[in-house]
């Protein structure tokens, strides 16, 4: 009866923690909840169990800025949570590869650059939890085709980028391939600081641009684009060469009565030509330095010399 009850305590007894593998799936769940959002990227390489489950969570970034311009010879990726991270990959000197840096720590890999940041950049990415408040892409013309041949193999396996704001600098002729692989809707902002911006016709029969609520355009002219392309938002700063006067027209008429247009600035390299600004005030006689206001429907109006700002007031 003795040796029955000691083989019975002997087979209650726990021979040790529960590994990953013998884990309720909810247990694992919640261990990977509790990691940082960089430890992630590490750990999810310990075993398939825990890639998946990672894999499957919400990485915890809100920001991802990732840089090929090779400022320094480097590539940058930088990812924001509560705090911003940086991982440099920097091309080695005497061997193929190049040596990949964050916080003080360096490891030499046999991938290129270019290869190196976007693998990373796909574990994220391809997250179907992933929901970035801002994603900006710094390119150049030795690689923008490159970056956006992999965005375009990302979003073929249907992970489209949600990102309420995207950022392209310098993205040469690209502009079009980056803004169609963002996720219609749920991308609220555009800004783009490209002096060549691709087939802009193309660009503004997206529904990323259709469905869009804010734009900003730098380092380009916007001459090429109707001015009504741009009335459909609800706050907008853009560079023209000259302001026709009937496009002033438009732009009294359509949009400063639009219910949801709340701020538009519209720079312009010529001077504001009197015929253009009598049309918002038809006692213009010549410009100041501070401005001449004028309301109009529920816009304040501000003419500058080579500035119109537009405000909606209460």
């Amino acid at each position: 009866m003795a040796k029955n009850l000691a083989d019975e305590l002997d087979s209650m007894k726990i021979s040790g923690p529960p590994s990953l593998f013998e884990m309720p799936t909810e247990m694992v769940y919640k261990i990977a909840g509790k990691v940082d959002p960089f430890s992630r990227l590490t750990v999810r390489k310990v075993c398939r169990n825990l890639r998946n489950v990672i894999d499957d969570t919400d990485p915890g970034f809100k920001k991802v800025e990732v840089d090929l311009g090779g400022y320094a010879g480097s590539h940058r990726l930088c990812l924001t949570s509560s705090i911003c991270s940086y991982i440099s990959y920097s091309p080695n000197s005497n061997n193929p590869g190049c040596t990949v840096e964050r916080n003080s720590q360096r490891k030499s890999i046999e991938k290129t650059q270019l290869d190196a940041i976007l693998d990373d950049l796909a574990v994220i990415v391809k997250n179907p939890k992933l929901r970035l408040d801002n994603f900006v892409i710094v390119s150049s013309c030795g690689n923008s085709k490159e970056f956006v041949e992999w965005l375009r193999e990302i979003t073929q396996s249907g992970s489209l980028l949600h990102t309420k704001r995207i950022r392209v600098i310098d993205c040469p002729g690209d502009l079009l391939g980056v803004l169609s692989h963002c996720k219609p809707g749920f991308l609220e902002a555009i800004e783009f600081y490209c002096f060549n911006s691709g087939k802009i016709d193309e660009i503004t029969n997206l529904e990323q641009w259709k469905r869009a609520k804010s734009i900003n355009i730098d380092s380009r002219r916007c001459d090429d684009i109707p001015i009504e392309h741009f009335f459909h938002f609800s706050r907008f700063t853009i560079r023209m060469g000259k302001l026709s006067v009937p496009d002033a027209i438009k732009i009294r008429d359509d949009l400063m009565k639009s219910a949801h247009f709340e701020y538009g600035i519209i720079d312009i390299y010529d001077e504001l030509t009197p015929e253009a600004a009598r049309v918002f005030n038809p006692n213009f006689i010549a410009h100041n330095r501070d401005g001449i206001e004028n309301k109009i429907e529920q816009c304040l109006l501000t003419i500058y010399r080579k500035r119109l700002e537009i405000k909606k007031i209460d």
